[in-house]
């Protein structure tokens, strides 16, 4: 089985009730402008939690936290080793936790999201190359822009520590500068 992870996994978990845009076509483009770089984002005005660009792994799990908390409070199929919702469950109170749940529903970072970035696809494709390039052996998968999986065949010589580093700081290197 393949995993997809990163981006992926992340879009998927913070948007779990939208959904996808088509990318656009991948042509290259040039941007009118410069604009200073940055790592961080404010947080828009909403009651909800917010994942900021250059949060950590640590920051996000415990956003992470008090959503799961209420989702099983609230009755959601669990997966007890992990102490995570189950997804891919579907069932009328699954979907009555998740409602009562989505002011704990942690989104963001905008940047990384098609919607609020107009640079989105430009900066997934420096995400892309940023990755391989540090030593972290994957391709994107479709439709282009939401995630991506290991290189088959590839022994990946990095630590899952390693790993982690590498996706946030590209994604960091990639998704930070407007």
């Amino acid at each position: 089985m393949r995993k997809v992870l990163g981006l992926a996994a992340a879009a998927a978990l913070l948007s779990a009730c939208s959904t996808a845009t088509p990318p656009p076509s991948q042509v290259a483009s040039l941007d009118g402008g410069s604009t200073a770089a940055t790592t961080t984002s404010a947080a828009p005005t909403t009651d909800r939690p917010y994942i900021r660009l250059d949060a950590t792994q640590d920051e996000i799990n415990q956003l992470l936290k008090g959503w799961y908390a209420c989702l099983k409070d609230q009755g959601h199929k669990m997966i007890v080793v992990r102490g995570s919702p189950d997804f891919q469950s579907n069932t009328p109170a699954d979907k009555a936790a998740v409602a009562a749940c989505e002011n704990k529903h942690p989104y963001g970072p905008d940047e990384m999201d098609p919607k609020k970035n107009p640079h989105f696809y430009d900066d997934y494709h420096v995400y892309m190359k940023c990755l391989p390039e540090h030593g972290l052996m994957v391709h994107a998968i479709d439709p282009f822009g939401t995630g991506w999986t290991f290189d088959d065949g590839v022994t990946q010589k990095l630590s899952n520590d390693q790993m982690t580093k590498v996706e946030q700081d590209c994604q960091i290197q990639a998704f930070g500068k407007h």
